[in-house]
């Protein structure tokens, strides 16, 4: 028997105080949770105040939770020209990697934004690459940047994995990076889990190496394989299905990753509850 502990639970809320992050994942009944520490939608210009955190180190050995994970906010692309952006989204995730520094937590997911404003690919990658190093310059000793894959509409990278190992080789400090993976995104982007699950296992197996890989967000998907549309949907009720998403998370070589939902289930603590009952139906067997 395998008896390996399984990691999963959900994108959870912290309105209120960080804390609340914890109180929510422990009225789920779940063991790793994502949270925005700050507004998605704004710019986190301030570092966080000395004790900001104490709250929620203090509920946490009782909360149940034993991973948790930050998702950046949305307004960062390292590729952009415009360097006052740039420089506002390298701020942003320094402040975020030295929280989680302070609460010991297991990475800062985000996305590494689009290639639109570049004459190439490539050149946008090592824009990007660059600016993590500068990110990473005076990084607290453990904290990782994951970088996150995309359903890769338009010029956004991550569409392909081998777009963030691009980047992640190019990075000064490689311990302080990782991988996520997110069922919806790949799917979006043509890689079919439901029908190739040991293909693309092995593909990532082969571009991050599954020791690189820290996080999967687990969504089913309101649109159709390679439609590079990013539209989340609940578990078995979109395309990739139950059934697909289950055969992928309980492959021998995933099983070992927390598992985040992301699904439009979290919108509120009703459905999310019945939502992570189905997650744990899945990894369960």
């Amino acid at each position: 028997m395998n008896n390996m502990k399984r990691y999963f639970g959900c994108h959870v809320s912290v309105a209120g105080g960080l804390v609340n992050g914890l109180k929510n994942g422990q009225a789920l009944g779940i063991n790793a949770i994502q949270i925005h520490p700050t507004p998605p939608q704004r710019w986190n210009l301030k570092p966080f105040s000395d004790g900001y955190e104490d709250e929620f180190l203090n509920f946490l050995p009782s909360s149940g939770i034993e991973k948790v994970f930050f998702h950046a906010i949305y307004l960062i692309n390292l590729a952009s020209l415009d360097q006052e952006k740039k420089d506002k989204a390298i701020i942003s995730l320094r402040y975020y990697l030295e929280l989680m520094d302070r609460i010991d937590g297991a990475g800062v997911v985000f996305h590494v934004g689009s290639n639109k404003d570049q004459e190439n690919d490539m050149a946008g990658f090592k824009q990007a690459a660059e600016a993590i190093n500068e990110v990473l310059k005076e990084i607290p000793k453990k904290s990782k940047l994951l970088l996150e894959v995309s359903a890769g509409s338009g010029r956004v990278i991550g569409a392909s994995l081998e777009d963030l190992r691009i980047i992640a080789d190019n990075v000064s400090k490689p311990e302080h990076i990782g991988f996520a993976l997110d069922t919806q995104h790949m799917w979006a982007s043509g890689y079919d889990i439901k029908d190739n699950c040991e293909h693309v296992v092995e593909q990532i197996d082969s571009v991050f190496g599954f020791e690189n890989v820290h996080v999967i967000h687990l969504n089913d998907s309101k649109t159709t394989l390679a439609s590079h549309v990013d539209r989340h949907e609940n578990l078995g009720q979109g395309n990739i299905t139950k059934e697909g998403l289950k055969n992928f998370i309980n492959h021998p070589k995933i099983k070992s990753i927390p598992l985040i939902l992301e699904t439009p289930a979290m919108g509120s603590i009703e459905t999310a509850k019945e939502e992570v009952a189905v997650l744990r139906e899945m990894v369960e067997e």
